[in-house]
């Protein structure tokens, strides 16, 4: 008899964590059972936890009262079905659980991707319902399988970033230089031949390694953020989530700071809206309705192959620096969890963990 096992996190304590077992349940009609193969575990994870309320991101894969399961980006093989345009063996690529199983109800089901139609999950964000199969997704190969559960969604918002901001401004400021979504834009930039200089923001101990990689215009110091007497209008991309960095960029463009957008929050402090924030009002960009909003405006498909393309590009570029660290096991996993918890890993290397 199939054994699913999990790792729940504590809700209102994220360093407390448990190990479940138990049966994944009966099919109905319809349904599939899926075997989680790997997964990474990464800081965006991290962020789907600190606004897994928030965001719902605890909705997705619900558990006992006070516990969540925190979501991943992995792979999956299908072990049974009982679904006809589903086959066993039949790998998907997408948002999964920390879990070894999980049952999903395949709808809207097309060559290259189906979503879960579970009734939990009707009115949860459509990005994240979506499972790609590997065999019909023009971005999969078994060269980037190992990468694709780190890089995917940060590449997608680093690339579609880009987009968005490339020749709007002259100068773009990106906090967080070191970080892979961060990287992502900053290469992204680079093969869409913007003209916009691009300055990376990052602490001494990862400045080395940002210079290595010569993704970056220019590179600043937390400590020592300058603006140009050229600069005329400006973005500041704020990856690092930090109150004192933010209000430090705002007042230091002034009025050349024509846009403020939020990605993330790495640096994970507590927000202080004391601190004065002149000039435009800092915006989330969120992936998953950009992504979206693409897909409407151009066809599905034809977004997602654009991506692909653009993947393919990126992925040999990353796997020179990126060392993937791997795990197996319940207890490597809730290792792992902790240890990108509590941050501190380098960032050229990331972590993937199998059952």
């Amino acid at each position: 008899m199939t054994q699913q096992r999990t790792i729940l996190v504590n809700k209102s304590d994220l360093t407390a964590t448990q190990a479940k077992s138990g049966s994944p349940g009966s099919l109905d009609e319809g349904q599939i059972l899926l075997e989680v193969e790997q997964f990474a575990l990464t800081t965006n994870n991290i962020t789907y936890a600190v606004f897994g309320d928030a965001l719902a991101y605890w909705s997705y894969f619900p558990a006992e009262d006070g516990w969540g399961n925190v979501p991943v980006w992995g792979f999956a093989k299908v072990i049974s079905s009982a679904n006809s345009n589903i086959v066993e063996g039949e790998r998907l690529f997408g948002f999964l659980p920390m879990s070894s199983h999980l049952v999903i109800t395949p709808s809207a089901v097309s060559d290259l991707c189906f979503s879960d139609g579970a009734p939990h999950r009707s009115q949860l964000h459509p990005w994240y319902n979506r499972y790609y199969r590997c065999a019909s997704d023009p971005l999969y190969s078994d060269e980037t399988a190992d990468s694709q559960p780190v890089l995917w969604a940060l590449f997608m918002t680093g690339w579609m970033l880009a987009e968005q901001v490339a020749d709007t401004v002259d100068t773009v400021y990106v906090t967080s230089a070191s970080s892979k979504t961060s990287l992502s834009f900053a290469w992204s930039m680079k093969h869409l031949k913007a003209e916009t200089k691009v300055i990376g923001i990052t602490s001494p101990g990862n400045r080395r390694f940002v210079e290595t990689l010569e993704q970056y215009d220019e590179i600043q110091s937390y400590e020592d953020i300058q603006a140009h007497s050229d600069t005329k209008k400006a973005a500041f991309i704020d990856v690092a989530g930090n109150a004192a960095v933010r209000s430090a960029v705002h007042v230091i463009l002034g009025e050349r700071l024509t846009d403020s957008i939020t990605l993330g929050a790495t640096h994970r402090a507590p927000a202080d809206d004391s601190l004065p924030t002149p000039g435009p009002e800092p915006y989330l960009f969120f992936i998953p309705s950009v992504a979206e909003e693409r897909s409407a405006r151009d066809g599905f498909e034809v977004s997602h192959q654009r991506f692909s393309e653009a993947w393919a590009a990126f992925a040999p570029w990353a796997a020179k620096w990126l060392t993937i660290k791997k795990g197996v096991g319940a207890d490597a996993i809730e290792a792992g969890y902790r240890k990108a918890l509590a941050g501190g890993m380098p960032p050229e290397q990331a972590l993937v963990f199998s059952w």
